[in-house]
């Protein structure tokens, strides 16, 4: 009996050591940058002020998807993010033709060809091209 409850109490030591040790190596983890989630709206795209034509990046980390309004169509497409590189599928969408925004349109698919990054900075969004130049800056809005 004497035996057991030196063992009782020496389990009890140590796992409360145990657990100092790993509160204090999470102190002096780095902290992980955040992946985006919920609808950007495109505010700049290749240098260019795009605000007014009202293009949405929607992340669903869930499903691992994008999804939103291209300046005339909608689309969809899959992603994958790891560490910074931001990799995408081939969007699929709707096919509307609308003259005034299909060079819009055609430069918004691109950057889903592209190789990029992606970082966050509070509520903006920078996709930038391997070069290091920003092709995309999206504003969260939800």
């Amino acid at each position: 009996m004497k035996y057991a409850g030196l063992f009782l109490i020496s389990l009890l030591l140590f796992g409360n050591c145990n657990t100092m040790n790993a509160v204090n190596s999470n102190d002096t983890e780095t902290v992980v940058q955040s992946k985006p989630k919920g609808t950007y709206l495109v505010t700049s795209l290749y240098g260019v002020d795009v605000s007014k034509h009202k293009l949405t990046l929607i992340f669903n980390p869930t499903k691992k998807t994008i999804s939103g309004f291209a300046g005339c169509n909608s689309y969809s497409c899959e992603y994958n993010i790891e560490e910074n590189s931001l990799t995408t599928g081939f969007p699929i969408g709707t096919k509307i033709y609308c003259e005034e925004t299909s060079n819009i349109e055609k430069d918004f698919f691109k950057i889903f060809s592209e190789e990029k990054n992606q970082k966050l900075e509070g509520n903006i969004l920078y996709l930038t091209n391997q070069n290091n130049q920003k092709i995309l800056i999206a504003e969260k809005t939800s």
